[in-house]
């Protein structure tokens, strides 16, 4: 009896133990949570402690909070890797103990972490595990919230159908004293109806979350209601309005200490300020934006400030680093699967707000000019006289100003015949150099080729037998160089006519033409092509082959580099050639007495293009650019 009651009193003195175990941990864990924001570092430190805490002493679900929450910190801080590893790890602790509303918030937060890192294959497959489990479990809080981040996908993939769908449904089951939850669908409903261009719903649904956001104090909520009206503003082209409310949002956001969304309003007030033409605290923003991006491996962000800073260079007229920030921009466009979110303004957009400022400046000298008649009519100060003077004066300089700009009108009409004569010599020129090519290939091929052809059948009819060792020796070697001979011809008669453009077009005829430049010469040519599909006429095509295929001649002839590089980059209307090789370059003399560089810019004169050499002791670069809405036509 004395031993049973021993074994009683023992169990609950280790249960009593336990239980003040399960107090502590649990309150590390909200001691923790509170840090989260203001010192991350510091809370990580104590979900490692719980955890610890947690596992020795057998406390299952503080293992799991433990390992979530530190995910969670990292989340919030862009290690997205290190994210994933706590949630991975946390996953099968939750599972074992049958812990399902901590499984589905895993799974939720995986899937919003891969959506971060844009691994958009994972992110569908996790949300829809949670959004399984949360409904068995009947959580209409935490399902809503996953309904939220389930549109938020969608809209990452420009599916706002869906998008409005998956929010309406969240609106549905979100309780109606949730008002944190409601504050973000409801500012989420609003963006998704802009994205559809309704302006009028899309506020109405900002204002609604911002006066429910006003009843509570909540840093990111803030945050998202001043974003929202700022992303209203932009959409809405006021950026002065959008700049503001951008502004305001900076504060909230670097108090709850959130990397992905600072990073994110950085780029949109680096995009409103280049809007607004103050392209100073643009670069100065999309730096800041790209800088972050690049530490914390957000490619959407980094594709976005590529592409605001190109435009921003094109703008100023540098060409090099708009050049630049297009290419990378295009690298980092090619490993997202979703579409840019990012629209270019477009020449139409452009010629509107042009002719919106042409009207205002109008509407402006017709209130002003109406204004000094009601003036002139009031003080009774002008008389007839006066302004007849005054209508002369006009009269004269209409007059002085309609001789002036119909001579002007001839002056650019002498300038287009006068180009467009230069422009027929000049292609002209070209035609007949291409035929000369095709005539001299065509007699190489059917004459000089034809007759080493003959004389090879001649000298095959000859029996080797019949000869003398040293006979049969020479004899075999007359007939490799006959070999020879012919391939060499054919090379040449190849390269005189470039007939592979007629069959395969630009890119496989200059790729075509580098391999065969490294079968007959010691160099390693280096192929590559970016953007979007070619498709020109035959004879700009031809030219652009010609260019390339100088540029080459050049490098093999004075060079002596080993290696060598080509490279076209295809952009909407713009086409980027870059010829560069690591050899010893040329020096003045040789460029100025080079035919082949002269060739060059005839045919770059007449593509309407431009070519920039850079020469320096490590090698040579060529870069063409070529405006292809102003190549001529052929």
């Amino acid at each position: 009896m004395k031993y049973f009651l021993f074994i009683g009193l023992l169990c609950c003195f280790k249960l009593s133990f336990a239980q003040n175990d399960t107090l502590a941990i649990n309150s590390l864990l909200d001691i923790a949570y509170e840090k989260e924001s203001s010192n991350p570092n510091e809370a990580l430190k104590i979900y490692k402690e719980t955890f610890l805490k947690s596992k020795k002493s057998g406390f299952k679900i503080g293992v799991i909070k433990s390992l979530q929450y530190s995910g969670i910190v990292h989340n919030d801080l862009a290690h997205y890797d290190s994210a994933i590893y706590y949630y991975k790890l946390a996953l099968p602790y939750s599972i074992d103990a049958n812990y399902q509303k901590g499984t589905g918030g895993l799974y939720i937060n995986l899937g919003n972490t891969y959506q971060y890192k844009g691994e958009f294959d994972k992110v569908i497959d996790f949300y829809i595990k949670g959004i399984k489990i949360f409904e068995t479990i009947k959580d209409s809080t935490r399902l809503g919230t996953s309904y939220e981040n389930l549109a938020a996908f969608y809209s990452s993939l420009n599916n706002h159908k869906k998008e409005i769908e998956y929010l309406n449904k969240s609106l549905q089951i979100i309780p109606e004293n949730n008002k944190e939850h409601l504050a973000y669908a409801i500012g989420d409903l609003g963006l998704a109806n802009l994205k559809f261009k309704r302006f009028e719903e899309a506020y109405k649904y900002f204002e609604k979350a911002d006066n429910i956001t006003k009843t509570l104090n909540d840093n990111r909520l803030n945050y998202f209601a001043q974003r929202n009206f700022g992303t209203y503003y932009f959409e809405n082209k006021d950026y002065k309005k959008a700049i503001q409310y951008f502004e305001k949002a900076l504060p909230f956001i670097n108090e709850i200490n959130d990397n992905y969304y600072k990073n994110d309003l950085i780029l949109e007030l680096g995009r409103s300020y280049a809007f607004n033409k103050d392209y100073t605290k643009a670069i100065k923003y999309l730096n800041e934006a790209l800088k972050i991006a690049e530490i914390d491996e957000t490619i959407e962000i980094q594709e976005k400030a590529h592409l605001q800073l190109s435009s921003i260079y094109e703008n100023l007229k540098n060409t090099e680093k708009a050049f630049y920030h297009l290419k990378r921009n295009s690298q980092l466009k090619d490993s997202l699967l979703n579409a840019t979110h990012l629209k270019q303004i477009n020449l139409l957009e452009k010629q509107y707000q042009s002719e919106r400022k042409d009207k205002e400046i109008v509407e402006k000298q017709i209130a002003l000019e109406h204004n000094e008649l009601e003036l002139t009519k009031k003080k009774n100060q002008f008389s007839f006289a006066l302004f007849s003077g005054i209508l002369l004066l006009f009269l004269f300089f209409g007059l002085w100003y309609f001789y002036t700009q119909r001579q002007k009108l001839k002056n650019l009409e002498i300038d287009k015949l006068k180009q467009e004569h230069d422009l027929s010599k000049l292609q002209a020129l070209i035609e007949g150099e291409e035929k000369e090519r095709i005539r001299l290939a065509q007699d190489l091929h059917d004459g000089i080729n034809g007759d080493l052809s003959s004389i090879k059948f001649q000298l095959s009819s000859i029996d080797p037998k019949s000869l003398s060792t040293e006979n049969k020796t020479l004899f075999n070697k007359v007939i490799d160089m006959i070999d020879y001979s012919c391939d060499q011809v054919r090379n040449i008669s190849h390269n005189l006519s470039p007939t592979a453009i007629n069959d395969f077009g630009l890119i496989n005829s200059v790729k075509n033409y580098c391999s065969k430049l490294e079968q007959f010469h010691p160099i390693k040519i280096n192929f590559q092509h970016f953007g979007n599909d070619i498709t020109l006429s035959k004879n700009i095509e031809t030219v652009i082959y010609r260019i390339i295929q100088e540029l080459l001649n050049n490098i093999i002839k004075h060079a002596e580099a080993p290696e060598a590089l080509v490279q076209i980059n295809s952009h909407e209307d713009t086409l980027f050639i870059t010829v560069e090789d690591n050899g010893k370059g040329f020096n003045k003399s040789q460029k100025n007495a080079g035919i082949g560089l002269k060739n060059i810019a005839s045919r770059i004169a007449f593509l309407n293009a431009t070519l920039d050499e850079d020469h320096t002791k490590n090698g040579t670069t060529f870069t063409i650019n070529i405006d292809l809405k102003n190549i001529p036509n052929t």
